[in-house]
């Protein structure tokens, strides 16, 4: 199959953490729109909505809770640099931190996506094995779910390893398909909505409810994707508007995430025990009709799929960041080994330990929110993209640590709660929120000082 130009749609992209040459620039906005918007096509978003409305809040509550999805600016913003200078975001991190400083926020970048893939490619396996049971009458066990993993880990991985160009045809596909049958999903899921209980359902706290539930929106949302933006904009040509670009990024992700996360939030009406499902997937198909069960299942599957092939792309460019000398394409390979064996480990051996792991990413995604800050005020600075001498930018470092550890301090999760996490910071993602804030007041003090330190010319 060959490309407008003559490119084969099967050929390894060939470039890393180097600039897209400008001939090589044949991206379109509309290609940013159908990669993110793919992106957000998992019906876990669905399980999202029934936490916010755990919290008990009205529907107008919910709705404002909601509003933390337009943390996908971020993206959208971050994307900008992409296309200025054809480099990948934690590549473009190095303006900030210096080349040896940025290894360590590259590496923890890294880390946090090679894990959720790992988790993507057990929820996704599940499904799938689920999918071929009932298609096949065959009973659950070792070759089955084996067969799952391997099925949907070269869907995920071949395709992040060809790179940008077969990423771009995927999601559009993808985005094609598994959008109309999540929407026929939602169809069937419709009578389970308890309208009158929606409408009746009293205000519920502000402190301890709305804003405990609109920062995991914020979480789950764009915060978890700020370190992948350029690498999906950087195919554009230089002259891209920057302010099309942001704006194209963030309705491509909001659109989907609110339809589903929105549903989610009806639908825990009817089925109250969606927040809290150790298994919300199967729970899900115990909603629709028998018939239907099926095809739900690989719609499941293959909204995650689209997902994993952007965490598993992008992992690779967190790594070339952290100052592995690999190319691109090798990269998906480290990520291969480790995902299969902690993927075969938690489906074999620790089905249980899913939850834990998921706990340890949530601590990790600590590093990306005092990150994003820096990032932010140095891209509206217009300093990213100027590629540092210096071996370590120590304002970015510190700055980044002690947000780090703000972070890590008021989170909570199932393995670990930081001393101050309780009250309102506790069951909720407002830590992260903190540490954000917290670092986009220290990193100017902390430039501020550095500049007074540094002896005149």
């Amino acid at each position: 199959m060959t490309e407008p130009g003559g490119a084969n749609l099967f050929t390894v992209e060939p470039y890393g953490r180097d600039s897209v040459p400008l001939d090589a620039r044949r991206g379109s906005l509309r290609e940013v729109f159908w990669i993110w918007f793919a992106a957000n096509l998992a019906i876990t978003a669905v399980v999202v909505g029934a936490v916010i409305s755990s919290y008990g809040l009205a529907w107008w509550q919910s709705l404002i809770a909601l509003s933390g999805l337009f943390s996908y600016l971020l993206v959208g913003y971050f994307s900008i640099p992409g296309c200025r200078t054809g480099r990948p975001t934690m590549v473009l991190s190095a303006s900030s931190f210096g080349e040896i400083g940025n290894t360590f926020p590259s590496l923890l970048s890294w880390l946090n996506l090679v894990g959720w893939e790992t988790v993507v490619l057990v929820i996704a396996t599940d499904a799938l094995e689920a999918a071929v049971q009932a298609a096949f009458g065959i009973p659950g066990g070792t070759g089955p779910i084996i067969g799952s993993l391997v099925v949907v880990t070269l869907l995920a991985f071949s395709v992040a390893f060809l790179g940008h160009r077969a990423i771009v045809r995927v999601q559009t596909w993808f985005s094609y398909l598994f959008g109309a049958l999540t929407l026929g999903a939602l169809v069937f899921w419709s009578p389970h909505v308890h309208w009158a209980q929606l409408a009746t359902t009293r205000p519920g706290p502000w402190l301890t409810g709305v804003l405990p539930a609109f920062s995991i929106v914020v979480a789950v949302s764009g915060l978890s994707w700020v370190n992948t933006a350029s690498d999906y904009s950087r195919y554009l040509p230089a002259q891209t508007s920057g302010r099309h670009l942001t704006w194209i990024t963030t309705w491509a992700s909001v659109v989907p995430a609110f339809v589903l996360t929105a549903f989610g939030v009806l639908l825990a009406t009817g089925l109250p025990g969606l927040a809290s499902s150790s298994n919300p997937i199967a729970l899900l198909e115990s909603a629709l009709p028998a018939w239907l069960g099926i095809p739900y299942l690989l719609t499941a599957v293959g909204g995650m799929v689209t997902g994993d092939i952007m965490d598993v792309y992008s992992s690779g460019m967190s790594l070339l960041a952290a100052r592995v000398r690999l190319p691109r394409s090798r990269t998906v390979f480290v990520d291969a080994v480790i995902s299969i064996a902690a993927s075969l480990y938690i489906l074999l051996e620790a089905h249980s330990f899913v939850g834990t792991f998921e706990a340890f990413l949530t601590l990790l995604g600590g590093a990306l929110a005092p990150w994003a800050a820096i990032f932010w005020l140095d891209l509206a600075a217009g300093r990213i993209g100027k590629l540092p001498q210096a071996q370590t930018r120590m304002p970015a470092l510190i700055s980044w640590l002690i947000g780090v550890l703000a972070a890590v301090a008021f989170t909570s999760s199932g393995i670990f709660s930081g001393p101050l996490a309780t009250g309102v910071f506790a069951g909720s993602s407002l830590g992260l929120i903190l540490s954000f804030v917290l670092t986009l007041g220290l990193y100017p003090l902390l430039r501020a000082v550095w500049r007074d330190r540094q002896p005149a010319a």
